[in-house]
């Protein structure tokens, strides 16, 4: 099964939808979160890399966008690069603003291999 790319525009409807579903009107975002939102938010397409993801996930049996992955890879990096995906994966379920902008809902969140499988195709 090839792999499901999502839109950037449709990545911006899911993170808005889903942050108003889950904080209501009161979305409090405090300064540390403004620039993960920004980077995430912005452009999806990683200023033409997205070509490089979907060449690389072409084939195979991964029903996720890679760049949803790759985007939440990246916050992981940005917030806390010392933890490992088994620990990220649950600091996501605690902190339900990463899963949002990774473009996960938060009752389907990838696993751990999903995940390995990501970073083996890297």
């Amino acid at each position: 099964m090839k792999p499901i790319f999502i839109p950037h525009s449709d990545y911006q409807a899911f993170v808005l939808l889903h942050l108003r579903s889950s904080y209501g009107s009161g979305v409090v975002l405090i300064s540390k979160d403004w620039p993960l939102g920004r980077q995430t938010l912005d452009d999806r397409s990683f200023n033409g890399h997205d070509f490089a993801l979907r060449r690389l996930f072409s084939s195979g049996a991964i029903p996720r966008d890679p760049a949803s992955l790759f985007c939440s890879y990246l916050l992981l990096l940005l917030t806390n690069p010392h933890m490992g995906i088994t620990e990220w994966i649950n600091e996501m379920k605690r902190t339900p603003i990463y899963a949002i902008l990774s473009g996960f809902p938060l009752d389907y969140l990838p696993g751990v291999g999903t995940f390995y499988g990501f970073s083996r195709r890297l």
